[in-house]
């Protein structure tokens, strides 16, 4: 098979929302954007050996990168629009193909794939997606205010957690199902919206994404470390004091840090109820310089993955 016969075989799903007029097999996919609503666009790509395991099944190749992407729509309360996928692999291994597009269509149900292109290379996948949010509603990372209050949903360090254990045979199971189907937080993002003052999705650790959204709104943000979420599970594998590292600096949670006016408490409990999902406030934002300080005001270290710089 050559690149078009792979597109035609496991790519191309006639099924498109009618806003796609054209999806994949053109020169470029055109699609429609409601009137009074704006696009918001992400870029990530995931590369083996670095993002996944080498050995990885399709199935978390696939998990992994719709998941880190959607966390980026979520983070801004969009709602899932279109994506393009640009897929480099070695062989054209028809098992491992249509295990992939199997689990591409999967994903497909929440974001059509309207495009992409195929290479013969090292494995690595690169999704561009794309969303929608009424026009003015976007959550930004700028937006927070001081006596802001806090929030992280979900439990934290899971994933982290999981990538110490990749490959030993007795690997825990509930870690490793975080690390590789994570769930990117769309329906919170969108519930978000005119509540969150801002946001980010939590990919890099949680204090080092945290970190940013200060910096970009220049605030700094005071923590309860007792209130930082952790799974019992984590807990009972690695210890408390461990879970607790994890937590704070481990990455590809995929949950949602953002901040809300006190006045929006009550707001945010009928959110979590609603999705039955954990928000958890673990702190507020104040002034001075940006940065994270720990209750007492001292500063935290807020190094996380760092692409070129290693990463902790």
């Amino acid at each position: 098979m050559d690149e078009f016969d792979i597109i035609r075989r496991y790519f191309v799903n006639a099924l498109m929302p009618n806003y796609v007029t054209t999806g994949p097999g053109d020169d470029c996919a055109v699609l429609s954007v409601p009137d009074g609503y704006e696009l918001c666009v992400s870029t990530d790509t995931l590369l083996a050996g670095v993002h996944f395991p080498i050995d990885a099944t399709p199935e978390v190749v696939v998990n992994r990168a719709f998941a880190a992407n959607l966390s980026d729509l979520a983070a801004m309360g969009a709602e899932p629009h279109g994506v393009t996928m640009a897929l480099t692999f070695p062989d054209a291994n028809e098992v491992w193909l249509d295990a992939f597009s199997k689990a591409t269509a999967v994903w497909s149900k929440t974001i059509p794939l309207i495009g992409g292109n195929l290479s013969k290379g090292p494995l690595s996948i690169t999704l561009t997606v794309m969303g929608v949010v009424p026009r003015g509603t976007a959550i930004l990372r700028s937006g927070a205010l001081v006596d802001d209050d806090l929030y992280v949903s979900g439990d934290l360090g899971d994933a982290a957690g999981a990538v110490r254990e990749l490959g030993a045979a007795n690997a825990n199971a509930a870690l490793l199902q975080q690390y590789e189907s994570p769930i990117p937080r769309l329906e919170l993002g969108q519930a978000l919206r005119g509540v969150a003052s801002a946001a980010i999705d939590i990919s890099d650790g949680f204090l080092s994404d945290l970190g940013h959204l200060l910096l970009s709104s220049q605030v700094a943000g005071q923590l309860d470390l007792d209130q930082v979420p952790l799974s019992d599970t984590l807990v009972q594998v690695f210890g408390a004091e461990d879970a607790l590292s994890l937590g704070l600096g481990g990455g590809d949670d995929y949950e949602l840090c953002f901040t809300a006016a006190a006045l929006h408490r009550d707001a945010i409990q009928v959110i979590a109820k609603e999705l039955n999902l954990s928000l958890v406030r673990l702190g507020k934002i104040v002034g001075g310089e940006p940065m994270v300080q720990d209750g007492n005001g001292n500063p935290l270290d807020v190094s996380g993955y760092k692409h070129f710089q290693g990463g902790s």
